[in-house]
């Protein structure tokens, strides 16, 4: 059994993140179940039990909340649950051109994306860096690497996420705690298909099941990988994403949008 023992993941109680549950229990992990939905978190919960034998803790926490990072890991210091790896998977879309887009959904949307994910990292990384052993995983997108019209919110979160990660890896250098950004394409979940029919233009080669990206992520993990892309049509998006003038990749993807609309 590995050290890293205990496991928190936001956002658990579907899709990606409940594919990370799984693999994670897979492995042998205890888990630490964290998302909105308690019915859910609840049957994930003796799901995993059942199945792999692993203890799961379920929280059931609104991450959109501005302190809600710091009272959830004051709960866990209380019932005495020490996190050995950090999953900050919890995010959100929304799909509408900026002039349209509702004020209040932006806001959750850079509250979870971008604030939560900082100060869930910053609360959980002392006690790692403490007894110098740790993960840190935060689930980035391909959309880190390339504008995206008409989620450009969205898309910009996902920039931060990458650069956030990247730049935290490089702080945390001899402190035994790594951090991964996993960069999934476009995933088969409950996000995708409420994506206003892009899902739909989408070539199927190019879709990607959660539990293949969580398995994957999970050896990328453990081996501390920095970036970790899910497939290789995945890595060549990136690589025109980043090669090709700024200029031709946002008017390409503005093009694909307005087909799409």
């Amino acid at each position: 059994m590995t050290k890293l023992n205990t496991v928190l993941i936001t956002g658990a109680s579907e899709g990606i993140g409940r594919s990370f549950a799984e693999t994670f229990a897979k492995h042998g992990h205890d888990l630490v179940l964290v998302a909105r939905n308690q019915q859910k978190l609840n049957e994930l919960s003796i799901y995993l039990n059942a199945k792999y034998a692993v203890t799961c803790h379920v929280y059931p926490t609104d991450l959109s909340l501005k302190h809600s990072a710091q009272k959830l890991y004051e709960q866990l210091m209380t019932d005495k649950i020490e996190v050995d790896i950090l999953v900050n998977n919890a995010g959100m879309m929304q799909i509408d051109p900026i002039q349209q887009a509702d004020v209040d959904t932006l806001n959750n949307l850079i509250q979870l994306n971008i604030q939560s994910l900082v100060n869930m990292t910053r609360v959980f990384v002392g006690p790692m860096i403490a007894k110098g052993e740790g993960r840190i995983v935060n689930v980035g997108s391909i959309a880190s690497f390339m504008p995206t019209p008409s989620f450009s919110a969205y898309g910009a979160s996902k920039a931060f996420v990458l650069s956030f990660s990247e730049g935290i890896s490089e702080d945390l250098k001899g402190t035994g705690v790594t951090v991964t950004c996993v960069c999934p394409g476009i995933t088969e979940t409950k996000m995708l298909s409420g994506a206003h029919g892009v899902e739909q233009y989408i070539p199927s080669f190019l879709k990607a099941q959660p539990d293949s990206l969580t398995n994957d992520a999970y050896k990328a993990m453990m081996k501390g990988d920095v970036v970790f892309l899910d497939k290789l049509a995945n890595k060549m998006l990136v690589q025109y994403a980043t090669h090709y003038p700024r200029w031709m990749v946002r008017r390409i993807n503005g093009l694909f949008r307005r087909f799409t609309l």
